[in-house]
């Protein structure tokens, strides 16, 4: 991934989540990287239509 992100905030927001790992005791990094990966999973799975749809003038029905 570049500077420019994954070109979707909610990931993006993420991935900066494991990102702060480096400041914690290594004893840590696990419970982050599973809550990243947890948060992740459900990010992607959602539908993204779903999104478009509430984002488009008058929002989802």
């Amino acid at each position: 991934m570049d500077s420019e992100g994954s070109g979707d905030p909610a990931v993006d927001a993420i991935v900066a989540l494991a990102g702060q790992a480096a400041a914690l005791p290594t004893a840590e990094h696990n419970g982050v990287y599973t809550s990243v990966m947890e948060s992740l999973q459900r990010e992607l799975d959602t539908d993204p239509a779903a999104d478009i749809a509430a984002a488009a003038p008058g929002g989802a029905p």
